[in-house]
Order: structure tokens, then C-alpha cells, then sequence
């Protein structure tokens, strides 16, 4: 690792000898981490300002900040700042109040007009120091939130909403606030997010009236200067969760693995950046920890993970949320590397059904951020699941696929998640019962917030508006404002489907009598922006996956062997499916086999045929024989829902369950007649006693009203599900 040649660089020094400066570098700016305040001045020939953090003299230091090229200082209303002719640093200091909302506004107004007037508009890296951060004001607001709406205030004014660059907010033992940030003239800057976690801008309003706004880490470059990368203050968060709490070792190392992600290879090279750093790359490192008596802890765990030659030094601060223990902040320095751009290849080929978001400002970081993420399910798991699923296709297994139509964000807590896998074993052992067999239990879960529509638009109250295509997209709302498509809500759903997939995982290791392994997820590989950033490749072997779930398949309507869906499921080596509905052919079934299943892979391919009770007698029989006698070793299962959808004259749309029933049995007796294994059944079914299908405890339309809460289309219950399994699979 070697020096830029024109960024500034950074030393932490005694406060004794802070003065002392190696030849040829002149101060830019100088942060005093003392036992007393001090507001920003410039008598020393650049700025200097001092935070209360220590407890003495003796145990604080001095952050120096240096160039190679000479500095002239000056002042600015409130602020103190040095130049250097390519780079600026600026400190201020905001007295004791009782309100910090209007005094923070005016301080970031100046500082923005401040860098635009000097001509260093890139705002690069900003540090805020906050007496009393976790503490509330006289309105009851924490002051960390009254000043994130303060700061809100003054970026929206500049259009600054969801783009800032790395920043820290750590509790001082007193003395207002403290901001000091560096900027520049020129040069590459990208601001990256950690796909580990939810942009800090994009948090839950539970979090303050006003989001806290800044990046993970920024990355700065000058032509022919080298690079840097500039790390947030960093803590043990995943999604926008505080994760062990109380226990500040699991804190530290959660916070490192967090700094890891964001600065190796996989993030940085979605950005184009090159190649990726370690932990060991980290210099100038400043590590906070709320407790006294932790510090040793944390200073173990952190001298084990970094390098020996790191600069690092530790303080005892409040954290920007109560609940956190500790944090860290540092900076990787390095010679400039190359791009590493590439495009897959299903991003060339034409996809319907697609969100209309392309011109959102947060579209491309969305895509890279999700580029960057851990996978959801494992190559192990994919794998496990494909064998489990070859078993099926020879007849010696069968599937319960079940699920919400459409899940929502609101109900993929670990509580909620737990009530899905009570009822998917419920019925897996009922069949399971029946057949004599094992049961591959698989959910419509951990990432099904996306479906296909007929048609674009719907009328809502006598108003057109889009339609509801899942939380993915948009809300269900009744508001033009509530229906526009939105790219943040990837970002959601992603994670989301992780604390899905991490109460599935924690459950997998139940053992259930006569059901195989599992619960495993499955969702419409419908978004090509969600599924196609999260192909991953195994590096154990170099194969490709789909890291957003176990199983994903595509719709009627997605189905198109040369188009960009069917393109990207055929280069993974998950098991995948294809609705099969009225509009499907022979020849086109056989293509898909072709794209999908070119090696006839037991386990590979599953068909989930979808045509009507009423159809399936005539459509059905000639596919299945076209698939036989091509050779083909796929798992058939009947998805009775989808064809047999009807609306009330209210408008509501219901599902008669002996249509259900009908459907399936005919699907059975079929796939029997042509020498072939009935491989199961896909249902949309609730966790919960709803009403929105007629037939057993729902006697009619007047019942269906009563507890009819589904997203999008109806549901079985529970007691509905049962009867259908024991219809189709029972005693004759």
C-alpha cells in the first residue's frame, strides 16, 4: 500500500507534540480529542478545534490532517478552514442547546456555501461529535434525531437527499456539536452503500421524523494521485436492526465483518473500483466504545482482526443508538487500480412485466448495492434441494409448494415466518400420511413480494391507477403516490427475505416424521433488477447460482424460451420451475426443456401446470406426452389456484374450492394415465383462518367478506388446504 501523492493523509499524535510536522507536509486541519471544548480557530496557521472525549490531557490526542502543498487558512461566519489548491478542510462548533434544529440547519447551509464559493464542491467526508447524542430534548426528540432534521433541512435545499458521503455521529462527553468535513476540487467519487444493511437515508421513519444521511464508504481518486476509501463510522447493525444487543465482542466483530464487506472485491467491483481490500488494509483507525470497561475487549478483538501496522486509537463516546456498543471508522490508501465492469448476458434480451423505474435517481445504486450482497441461500443448500427434488421426479417423494399469493413486508417477522412453516408441516404431514412418501416441503416465502398483472393499470374508487404488482414494486395503496414503481423497495425486499431465510434456516434442522429436510423458499423470478443482482457464483466450483432463493420459477407470462427470464434460470443450477398454463403447446414446452433441462437432469426441471378445471381434460395430456417422450425427467405439480379464479359481482375475486379439488384430481389421474409420478401440489394458502376462497367452513359469498386480507389473489386456509390434500391424495 503507498501513499497518494496529493491526498491529504492523517496521523494520530500526543497533544504535546501535535505541532511537530514531518518536512515537506504543511497542517490542514487539526482535531483536538481532549478533556475540554474549544471552538475552531485559526491562529496556528490552519484550523484547529477541540472535542470533549477524554478525560485528561494525558490520555487524548490530536487527528492531524496534512498536504504536501502549501495551505492558506481563513474563516467563514462560524467556520474556520485551511486549502491546499485541491483539497479543503472546514470545522465548527455548535454551543449547548436545548435545540439543536435551526443552529445545526444554518451551520450545514454555510458549509455547503462555503464549498461551492471556494470551488471545492465535493464533499468527500464528514465527522459530527454530539454532547448528549442519545439523550432527549425538551420536546421529547432525541437530540441525534433533532439534528438529523436540521441537517435534512439545510441537504434538502441543496437536492442533497440521498447522496452523501461517509460520515460518523459519536457522542461527545460535552461541548455542543463538533462537524468538521474534508472536500475537493476534482477527481472520481463514489459513494457506496453496504448491501449487508439498509441505506442509513432509506431507515424506517421509527428512526427519526428526518433519516440520517450518508454513505458507507466513499471512494476518492485523482488522476495519477492513488486512491483512498473513506469507511463510515461502522457498527453491529444488519438491515437497519441493532444485532446483539448487550453483548459488545459479538458487536465489534459483527461491526469488522461489515467494514469487510464494504471494502472487499464483490462491493467494490459493481462500482467498477477494481479489486477488493481486507481488514488489513484499514489505516487511521478510531474505534468507539460506549462502556469503559469494554474497552479492553474490544481492543483484543480489534488488534486480532487489523494489521499490525495500523494507526488506531480508542475512546469511550456515546454511540449514535442506545442500544449500540461500539463502532469504527477508518481508511484504506492504495495506488489507483483498474475497472471491472461486465455485463450478464439475459441483460441484452427483451423481459416483460417489469417495473418502470429505469429514470428513479437511486435505480443504479439499488443495482449495485444488491450487486455487492451476501446470497440469501447457499450453493449447499441449492444442491441439497435438487437431489430432494430428483427423488420426486422418480416417483419416490412428493412436493407441498404453499404460500401467501404475495407476501408483504409487514408479515416476514420471525414470528410471522414461524406461524408459515407450522401450517406448510401441518400439511406436509398430512400428505406425507397419505402417501407413504417424503414430502419436500417448499414455501412460497423469503422473497415472493412481486407478481405479474394483466394489465398495467386498475380502477381504484373510480380513479386509474397502476396496478399493485407486489411490495417489491410499489404499495397497495389507494394513491397515484402509493402505486409509482419504486427501486428503494428491492433493497427491502432483500432484506426482508433475509430474516425469512434466517428463520427457515434455523428450522431446518427439525426432524419430522416421514418429511424430508427443508423448509426450503421459493419466489417468481419476476424482477429481472432483484434476481439478476443476485446471481452469484460458487467458489468452490464456479457454477452460477440464484442467491435470492432455493427455487425460483417463471410465470406464463415470463415464459419465453429466448427472452431475459427463462436466459437467466437456465444458466444457474438451482432446481427451477415454469407455470404451464392454457396458452402453453407442446413445442413450447419442449423448448423450455431444451433451455432448461438440455442434460435431462432428474431434479433439474419441475412444470407447475395452472390450466382450469375445465381445460386441463383437453390442454394437459398431449404436453405431458411430448415432455415423456422426449426424455425428460421433471417433476409435475398441480397449481389448481390459478386457473379457477372467478370475480364476485362485488368485484372480489374468490376460488370455489371444489373447482380446486376438480382440478387436481384430474392433474392426478392424467399424469397416472401416461405412465408418470403426480409429483404434488402448489397452493396459495394463509397461515391464517381466512375467508377467501368458498367451500368448506366458508359456505358462501356472504362469508368471504369476513376475514379477506390477501395482497392480491385468494387463499386457502388451512382447514380448506387439508381437505384438498385428503381429496387428491387420500383413501379413494
Amino acid at each position: 500500500m503507498t501513499s497518494s501523492t496529493y491526498a491529504p493523509t492523517v496521523t494520530f499524535q500526543s497533544l504535546k507534540t501535535a505541532d511537530r510536522v514531518a518536512p515537506g507536509r504543511h497542517v490542514l486541519g487539526r482535531v483536538d480529542f481532549t478533556h475540554e471544548p474549544s471552538d475552531p480557530g485559526t491562529d496556528a496557521g490552519h484550523p484547529v478545534v477541540g472535542i470533549q472525549i477524554a478525560r485528561s490531557v494525558e490520555e487524548g490526542f490530536a487527528e492531524v490532517w496534512t498536504s504536501p502543498r502549501p495551505v492558506r487558512a481563513g474563516r467563514s461566519g462560524t467556520l474556520s478552514y485551511a486549502v491546499d489548491g485541491e483539497f479543503l478542510f472546514c470545522a465548527a462548533r455548535i454551543p449547548e442547546s436545548d435545540d439543536y434544529v435551526d443552529a445545526t440547519e444554518t451551520a450545514y447551509t454555510e458549509a455547503v456555501e462555503l464549498t461551492r464559493t471556494l470551488g471545492y464542491g465535493r464533499l468527500y467526508r464528514v465527522w459530527h461529535y454530539i454532547s448528549r447524542v442519545n439523550e432527549e430534548n425538551a420536546a421529547g426528540l432525541e437530540v441525534y434525531r433533532e439534528f438529523c432534521v436540521g441537517r435534512a433541512r439545510a441537504l434538502e435545499r441543496y437536492g442533497m437527499t440521498d447522496d452523501m458521503p461517509a460520515a460518523t455521529v459519536i457522542g461527545a462527553h460535552g461541548g455542543g456539536i463538533v462537524l468538521y468535513f474534508l472536500a475537493c476540487r476534482a477527481g472520481t467519487q463514489v459513494n457506496i452503500d453496504n448491501p449487508r444493511q439498509v441505506p442509513p437515508y432509506h431507515y424506517p421513519s421509527r428512526y427519526g421524523p428526518k433519516a440520517p444521511n450518508f454513505a458507507r464508504a466513499t471512494y476518492l481518486a485523482q488522476d495519477g494521485g492513488g486512491e483512498q476509501l473513506y469507511v463510515s463510522g461502522t457498527a453491529g447493525i444488519l438491515g437497519h436492526r441493532t444485532m446483539h444487543p448487550g453483548d459488545v465482542e459479538a458487536q465489534c466483530r459483527l461491526a469488522l465483518d461489515n467494514i469487510a464487506h464494504v471494502i472487499g472485491g464483490r462491493n467494490l467491483s459493481v462500482h467498477g473500483i477494481g479489486r477488493g481490500c481486507t481488514l488489513d488494509d484499514l489505516r487511521a483507525v478510531k474505534v468507539y466504545v460506549r462502556h469503559q470497561s469494554d474497552i479492553a475487549r474490544v481492543e483484543r478483538i480489534c488488534r486480532e482482526a487489523l494489521s499490525p501496522a495500523v494507526d488506531m486509537v480508542f475512546l469511550n463516546a456515546d454511540i449514535c443508538r442506545a442500544d449500540l456498543l461500539v463502532e469504527l471508522e477508518g481508511i484504506v490508501v492504495r495506488d489507483h487500480v483498474s475497472n471491472l465492469r461486465h455485463t450478464p448476458e439475459w441483460e441484452h434480451l427483451p423481459a416483460g412485466q417489469q417495473p418502470q423505474w429505469g429514470d428513479h435517481p437511486a435505480y443504479e445504486r439499488v443495482k449495485a448495492t444488491l450487486t455487492a450482497a451476501p446470497p440469501l441461500v447457499l450453493p449447499g443448500e441449492v444442491r441439497e434441494l435438487r437431489d430432494r427434488l430428483a427423488e420426486v421426479a422418480a416417483g419416490e417423494a412428493h412436493v407441498l409448494q404453499i404460500g401467501d399469493c404475495a407476501e408483504s413486508f409487514y408479515e416476514s417477522t420471525p414470528d410471522h415466518t414461524r406461524a408459515k412453516i407450522e401450517a406448510l408441516d401441518a400439511l406436509a404431514g398430512r400428505l406425507g400420511h397419505h402417501t407413504g412418501r417424503g414430502v419436500v416441503r417448499i414455501g412460497r416465502i423469503g422473497g415472493q413480494y412481486a407478481k405479474p398483472r394483466s394489465t398495467p393499470f386498475e380502477v381504484v374508487d373510480g380513479v386509474e391507477l397502476p396496478a399493485f404488482r407486489g411490495h417489491m414494486v410499489n404499495a397497495e395503496g389507494r394513491s397515484p403516490e402509493a402505486r409509482k414503481h419504486d427501486p428503494v423497495r428491492m433493497l427491502w425486499a432483500y432484506h426482508f427475505s433475509d430474516e425469512v431465510q434466517r428463520t427457515l434456516r434455523g428450522h431446518r434442522g427439525a426432524t419430522l416424521h416421514g418429511v424430508h429436510p427443508g423448509p426450503w423458499s421459493s419466489h417468481d423470478a419476476l424482477v429481472m433488477d432483484y434476481t439478476g443482482a443476485l446471481v452469484r457464483v460458487d467458489e468452490a466450483t464456479g457454477d452460477r447460482f440464484l442467491g435470492s432463493t432455493h427455487y425460483p420459477w417463471v410465470g406464463e407470462r415470463t415464459g419465453d424460451p429466448g427472452h431475459a427470464h427463462v436466459a437467466l434460470l437456465g444458466s444457474v443450477i438451482n432446481p427451477v420451475a415454469c407455470k404451464i398454463g392454457p396458452r402453453s403447446t407442446p413445442d413450447g414446452v419442449l423448448a423450455l426443456c431444451r433451455a432448461l433441462d438440455p442434460h435431462r437432469e432428474p431434479g433439474r426441471l419441475t412444470f407447475i401446470v395452472r390450466m382450469g378445471s375445465a381445460d386441463i381434460g383437453t390442454l394437459l395430456p398431449p404436453v405431458v406426452r411430448a415432455v415423456r417422450d422426449a426424455g425428460h425427467p421433471v417433476v409435475w405439480l398441480s397449481d389448481p389456484m390459478h386457473g379457477n379464479t372467478v370475480k364476485l359481482p362485488s368485484g372480489i375475486k374468490v376460488r370455489h374450492l371444489d373447482h380446486l379439488v376438480d382440478e387436481a384430481l384430474r392433474f392426478r389421474d392424467i399424469l397416472r394415465a401416461h405412465g408418470q409420478h403426480p409429483g404434488g401440489l402448489h397452493l396459495e394458502t394463509a397461515a391464517e383462518d381466512v375467508t377467501e376462497c368458498i367451500g368448506g367452513p366458508v359456505h358462501g359469498p356472504d362469508d368471504v367478506e369476513r376475514h379477506y386480507t390477501t395482497l392480491c389473489d385468494p387463499r386457502l386456509n388451512s382447514e380448506q388446504a387439508a381437505h384438498l390434500v385428503d381429496r387428491v391424495f387420500g383413501p379413494a
